[in-house]
């Protein structure tokens, strides 16, 4: 799957970048009840944007990715926004425990870990749960299982809350708000939140 990514920032297809926040976490990290800002672990973190969002709210965020040039490009726009972000390139699914550091009270992923294969999702949980401090709250994104080529193959509530065995899932809601064109059209994104016990 890394490849396709690097394939496709090189070539400058990246339907996913967007400079504004995902509505469920902007409404987390700024909206009235927002979480009080502690670690963040941005997985799969792209040209940074979510992590930069996060960053100027009081959050101290590790943004990873195993895209150089997209990580090339969140340096520079966190440069360009006046916040500090640490930028890891590493593959979240070869990281050994504690590479990424401990005591994080909000993880995001936004599309990665649903084109990850079981393998590599049941070593990425165990890593993030590792990870995440107590009570930590996890935000992900993920398409409806289902075969789209080239495309993430999905997951569903029943995998996700399986494989995060250490953790409550607090809300799932059909991501609405999110257009999706060509072969993932018809992918049935959700948003899920889990908090670690």
């Amino acid at each position: 799957m890394s490849l396709i990514y690097r394939m496709m920032y090189r070539i400058g297809l990246t339907p996913w970048d967007d400079d504004q926040p995902p509505e469920p976490l902007a409404a987390m990290v700024g909206g009235p009840a927002a979480l009080t800002p502690g670690l963040m672990l941005d997985v799969g973190c792209g040209t940074g944007y979510d992590a930069i969002y996060c960053a100027r709210r009081g959050w101290t965020v590790t943004g990873v990715d195993a895209v150089p040039r997209a990580l090339r490009h969140a340096r520079r726009n966190a440069s360009e926004a006046g916040v500090h972000v640490r930028f890891v390139r590493a593959d979240i699914t070869k990281v050994s425990d504690g590479e990424l550091g401990h005591g994080y009270a909000l993880l995001l992923d936004v599309g990665c870990l649903h084109g990850l294969s079981q393998a590599q999702l049941r070593h990425v949980a165990a890593t993030l749960t590792d990870a995440a401090a107590p009570g930590a709250t996890l935000l992900t994104f993920a398409f409806a299982p289902g075969r789209r080529g080239p495309a993430p193959r999905g997951i569903d509530t029943g995998e996700l809350t399986a494989l995060f065995g250490q953790w409550d899932l607090t809300f799932s809601r059909p991501a609405t708000e999110v257009e999706l064109r060509g072969p993932v059209r018809n992918a049935s994104p959700s948003w899920y939140q889990l908090v670690r016990r």
